[in-house]
């Protein structure tokens, strides 16, 4: 029969075919002849057998641009810049395959291929959620079935960094370091325990120095509104209105600038768009300073001192439930982790606020 619509590569047997007007090359990843063969002809059966039904196969790429489509304004766009990022870097392993031939030992391949690349437990996951999300949009639209991405998963057990309360002298050497603007978000942290999405977005209209309380919209879209101690509030009253700087081709006779509707913001009242990065640089200026005093600078991150306004909330005689609303937390199972740095007494005196909320809540809801 020959070596009709067979050519090697590198020594592994490939197929090229043209059917129905559209060329078909794969590899058969075989290096004996005979194999190829009989792959060669499973896989054209199998292609003109789809070709003919009007069954045609949907790219990795047309799954992911579609399923992009339908998930414009379902997700947050924090959530949406993540997966796109996760998809972008898994692209390089994907892309070669229909949706429908993406298996269990594709997934395993990329995962073995991104942890060699020094990609932790935590963001593989976040690789997989990504990818599930596609392989769910293409199930539903019956290209494909099953999704292989759950196993693998559950295999990769997220863990978690060690929490670190930082101490006053690490947290005002590191203010020390910052611009006026960039230290007053650093010291809401401190003094509210948001997130730093969530304060980086904070804006005025959503602040109230009369109840002492902040709307903000935390993980998932999902809005709360905690109460501030007098501290923060006078913190964030203390914040300066900003103009919007005008951009370089505003016409001289433009109206006055519009005030900035973020509270934590930079000098031209754009927002801190690489908070993370900042504090991180920052960070290390602190560092240097204190190296050359002679001094080790205690290295914290901003998620931190979330950590210090939770641990300290409770040593004040907190209860865990009110944390964990104030926190933002799905479940109080995840603020309890915060019960270790506690004494005895102090544990349970934050547990019983939480029993006392508890049982408050649900007379309300009996109400």
């Amino acid at each position: 029969m020959g070596e009709k619509n067979l050519y090697r590569r590198e020594g592994v047997w490939w197929l090229r075919a043209t059917v129905r007007g559209q060329e078909v090359r794969e590899s058969l990843r075989t290096r004996d002849v005979k194999t190829a063969r009989k792959l060669r002809d499973l896989k054209l059966e199998e292609i003109r057998g789809a070709r003919w039904r009007g069954e045609e196969r949907v790219s990795w790429k047309a799954a992911v641009a579609a399923w992009g489509e339908s998930a414009l304004g379902q997700i947050g766009p924090n959530t949406a810049k993540r997966y796109a990022v996760s998809l972008k870097q898994c692209e390089a392993w994907l892309s070669k395959y229909d949706i429908d031939k993406i298996d269990g030992k594709v997934i395993q391949t990329l995962v073995t291929a991104r942890r060699a690349e020094g990609a932790t437990p935590a963001t593989v996951r976040r690789d997989l959620t990504a990818i599930s999300r596609v392989l769910e949009y293409a199930e539903a639209n019956e290209w494909r079935e099953g999704n292989p991405t759950l196993s693998k998963r559950r295999l990769l057990r997220e863990r978690r960094d060690p929490i670190l309360l930082p101490t006053p002298e690490a947290i005002e050497d590191v203010l020390a370091a910052c611009s006026r603007r960039f230290a007053a978000l650093v010291r809401a942290a401190e003094l509210t325990g948001c997130r730093q999405a969530e304060l980086v977005g904070a804006r005025w209209r959503d602040f109230s120095e009369r109840d002492g309380a902040l709307e903000i919209i935390g993980k998932g879209v999902k809005r709360r509104t905690i109460q501030l101690s007098a501290e923060a509030t006078a913190h964030f009253s203390a914040q300066p209105r900003t103009l919007m700087a005008p951009k370089a081709d505003t016409p001289a006779n433009t109206p006055r600038a519009a005030v900035s509707p973020l509270i934590f913001c930079r000098e031209s009242g754009e927002p801190f768009k690489s908070a993370a990065s900042d504090f991180g640089h920052r960070r290390r200026v602190a560092a240097a300073r204190a190296k050359r005093d002679g001094r080790t600078l205690q290295l914290f991150r901003f998620h931190d001192l979330r950590h210090l306004f939770a641990v300290r909330y409770l040593r004040d005689g907190g209860g865990i439930y009110e944390l964990s609303k104030h926190l933002g937390h799905t479940s109080v199972q995840t603020t309890e982790i915060y019960l270790a740095f506690l004494t005895p007494d102090e544990a349970a005196r934050a547990r019983q606020g939480t029993a006392q909320n508890t049982a408050h809540s649900q007379r309300s809801e009996k109400a």
